[in-house]
């Protein structure tokens, strides 16, 4: 999901420029809870025209509604942005993640850091291992590719030599961290080998420079 502003510009006009959607959620993310013809009057458009981007953001999961109730009159329609349209504004996670693992590593000396980041693998095996587990080889290198995506990693599957397959990250949601902390790319070969129950290679790390993470899967010499 594409970010909306950054915060720099937030701060000059935080709507000036911008498509009436962007617009819409930035009022609703700063005077909520608002009505159509709170919309409508802000952005000096028509009511019709403001309904068919809530009901769009409404589609996507971004904006959601309550009746108010009146006295006198109809009921009236107030928006706000739901949770996941949190996702559309700047954020500093990563770079919070990794002054904490750095304060870690200061006070209590970089084993603990990377006890940390094992346990952070260990329990990402635990949740991807059933989902993979019975299946052919091919089928969990397929599975485990969707609960990395799910996670927020761009992953692509490619074919190799016979009995051999290619997991391609193109993103990590974790780079930063990774950057600074490279156990958490051993912890990635640690998931993949634990869950995918198989040997795994990696060959190339975006955290390296690399334009890409790159892992080689082959089945386990035992099972050939």
């Amino acid at each position: 999901m594409a970010r909306l502003w950054q915060t720099a510009a937030m701060k000059v006009n935080p709507i000036s420029g911008k498509d009436t959607r962007e617009k819409i959620v930035f009022l609703l993310k700063t005077r909520a809870p608002l009505s159509v013809e709170d919309l409508a009057t802000e952005l000096s458009t028509s009511g019709v025209n403001v309904r068919r981007y809530l009901d769009a953001l409404e589609r996507d999961g971004l904006a959601e509604s309550t009746v108010q109730r009146r006295e006198r009159g109809r009921p009236v329609h107030l928006y706000r942005l739901t949770e996941r349209a949190d996702e559309l504004f700047p954020h500093a996670y990563d770079v919070v993640s990794v002054e904490i693992l750095q304060q870690i590593e200061r006070r209590f000396g970089r084993e603990v850091v990377t006890s940390i980041l094992r346990g952070r693998a260990d329990t990402i095996t635990t949740k991807i291992k059933p989902r993979l587990t019975g299946k052919p080889l091919k089928k969990r290198v397929e599975e485990f590719a969707r609960a990395f995506e799910e996670m927020g990693y761009l992953v692509r599957v490619e074919n190799g030599a016979p009995d051999e397959y290619v997991v391609v990250m193109h993103h990590c949601p974790v780079l930063l961290i990774a950057r600074d902390f490279p156990e958490v790319c051993d912890g990635d070969c640690v998931i993949a080998s634990e869950s995918l129950d198989a040997e795994v290679t990696r060959q190339c790390a975006l955290s390296e420079g690399a334009s890409c993470c790159r892992f080689v899967i082959r089945r386990r010499q035992a099972d050939a």
